[in-house]
This record gives C-alpha cells, structure tokens and sequence, in this order.
C-alpha cells in the first residue's frame, strides 16, 4: 500500500545498504569515541599498557604458584591492581 501512495519508493539492496548503514555506524561511533574520551591519547595508552603489565605479572605469577603446588586447593588468588 506504501507504493501505492509513493512510487519512487524502491526497495535498496540488502548489501548496498548494509556497507552504506555500518560505514555511517562507524563513523557515528569514532566521533563519540573521541569526543568522549576522558584522557588524551598518550595517556590512555600508558595507562593501558601499564595495566595489561600488572595483568600480564598477576597471571604469571599464579601460574608459577600453581606449576610449583602453591595453589595445591586449586584456588588462584588475585590481587588488586594498584
């Protein structure tokens, strides 16, 4: 009934319109993702990596424990990071 009333309409093409939507959505998404970013970027950056180095010792560190039977209940305590 649609068409009835607008003959212009026209159905897009399913592929067409999907790059055409999630390159839209991808720009729509970066310019929120920098606008709403809490640091600058060398920031973030060092922070991140700082935080996947503790990660990275945390997750060592209990594997070395549990290689060497420290953790003989099966339990791996983690700490907080700083």
């Amino acid at each position: 009934m649609y068409r009835k009333f607008y003959p212009q309409y026209r159905k897009s093409s399913g592929l067409g319109a999907f790059i055409i939507g999630l390159g839209i959505g991808v720009l729509l998404g970066a310019l929120a993702g920098v606008l709403s970013a809490p640091h600058r970027g060398d920031v973030t950056r060092r922070r991140l990596s700082k935080k996947a180095e503790s990660t990275r010792d945390q997750i060592v560190e209990a594997v070395e424990d549990f290689v060497d039977g420290d953790a003989s209940d099966g339990s791996i305590e983690t700490k907080a990071a700083p």
